[in-house]
């Protein structure tokens, strides 16, 4: 068996980013760029005014006598120029007249009963937003590998992108293993349990920002196994399993992954929960095999899948994160010989926080999971009083 930390290494060599998709705009959030965007026209596209008010040439202002409003000018109109010793009443966003070079706020005017105003004698430029002064046309806004927040897609919708060129999310599936998993919403059939697994991998999917990945049940029949995961892997990025990857004489998966040619990576990490988790490769897509226990498909989804689709999402780094350490709020140890992943909860933040380590019934707590926030990861051997640091992976 390898490591956690050669699992993951594992991974982070053999997977790169999905081919680039040219997506619309809308449908690029999230996602991160593959090409480069570039401005298609000035922002502003002229010098606009930033202040609702008059626009007056900073020379007739310095004179400091009232200046006729000879004109309007609008947000979105494209004013005439602005004839010497006159004002302009104009907008927030609305052009410069030609001619004008300086806006005085409306609350710096005083107006004469025949319509003039004396203005503020303010310097030159005062209250404009200059042509380009956000970016120029042909302007680079935007890089590969930058994700496209909703921030960045203003940017980009300001600047004139249509289309852009960006790694698509992967298309998951979910495959859940057992004969002994009751389907639907009826009561379970006898020495069967409700799955659990499916609506966990589906929800943490979803919180990944992934879209909701399909969902298929199968027995634990070799056929039947190679059937659906060969369907599955034909439409899929990658696909995730739960159960069937130990070595009792219904643990298929790796006889199907051997049936359909992929290539596994690694069967068995020197962890608990989750020792029999798998990885392959098959064809283009991924598969990821995860054992039967809801904690163990949390830890492993957690530490292998979610990372791996991460960097077929374009995140290179996404096996390059570290624990967090954070301070024990009591005593912990772990005698065996294999690392130990723990259902935990964090309170404080900062240098303050503290983690607490659940108690649980084993890998099938689902009671105990329900309440955790975070994985604390006990290497072999390891006997820790209250206050030392341990490494958590928050969930």
């Amino acid at each position: 068996m390898i490591t956690i930390d050669d699992a993951r290494a594992a991974l982070a060599a053999a997977a790169g980013p999905l081919p680039a998709q040219s997506v619309r705009l809308p449908d690029a959030l999230g996602r991160r760029l593959r090409a480069p965007v570039f401005a298609r026209d000035d922002l502003p596209p002229t010098d606009v005014s930033a202040m609702d008010g008059y626009a007056a040439r900073h020379t007739d202002l310095a004179a400091g006598l009232p200046l006729p409003v000879v004109l309007e000018a609008p947000a979105g109109a494209a004013p005439p120029a602005l004839p010497p010793r006159t004002a302009a009443r104009i907008f927030t966003g609305a052009s410069l007249p030609p001619g004008a070079d300086t806006v005085v706020q409306q609350e710096l005017a005083e107006r004469a009963a025949d319509g003039a105003v004396r203005l503020e004698a303010l310097p030159a430029g005062s209250n404009l937003r200059r042509r380009g002064e956000l970016f120029a046309t042909g302007q680079e806004l935007a890089r590969p590998g930058d994700v496209v927040t909703p921030q960045r897609l203003a940017l980009l919708a300001a600047a004139g992108a249509v289309e852009i060129e960006v790694t698509p999310r992967p298309r998951v599936t979910v495959v859940c293993t057992g004969s002994e998993l009751a389907v639907g919403p009826g009561p379970p059939g006898p020495g069967q349990i409700r799955d659990s697994n499916g609506p966990l991998l589906d929800a943490l999917a979803r919180s990944a920002g992934l879209a909701p990945p399909s969902a298929v049940h199968v027995v634990d029949e070799l056929g039947p196994l190679v059937a659906v995961l060969g369907a599955a892997l034909a439409k899929a990025d990658m696909v995730v399993t739960a159960g069937g990857v130990s070595v009792g004489d219904y643990d298929l998966v790796p006889a199907a992954i051997e049936a359909l040619g992929g290539r596994i990576l690694f069967h068995g990490v020197r962890q608990k929960p989750g020792k029999p988790v798998l990885a392959a490769r098959c064809g283009d897509a991924w598969l990821v095999g995860l054992p039967g226990n809801p904690l163990a498909v949390l830890t492993g989804w957690r530490l292998y899948a979610l990372p791996l689709a991460q960097a077929l999402g374009g995140d290179a780094p996404a096996f390059d994160e570290e624990p967090v350490p954070v301070k024990l709020s009591g005593r912990a140890e772990n005698a065996g010989r294999r690392t130990v992943l723990r259902l935990a909860r964090i309170e404080g933040e900062g240098t303050g926080a503290r983690v607490t380590i659940l108690e649980w019934k084993g890998s099938h707590d689902l009671v105990a999971g329900a309440g955790a926030d975070a994985l604390v990861r006990l290497e072999p051997g390891v006997k820790l009083p209250a206050g030392a640091t341990v490494r958590c992976y928050p969930l």
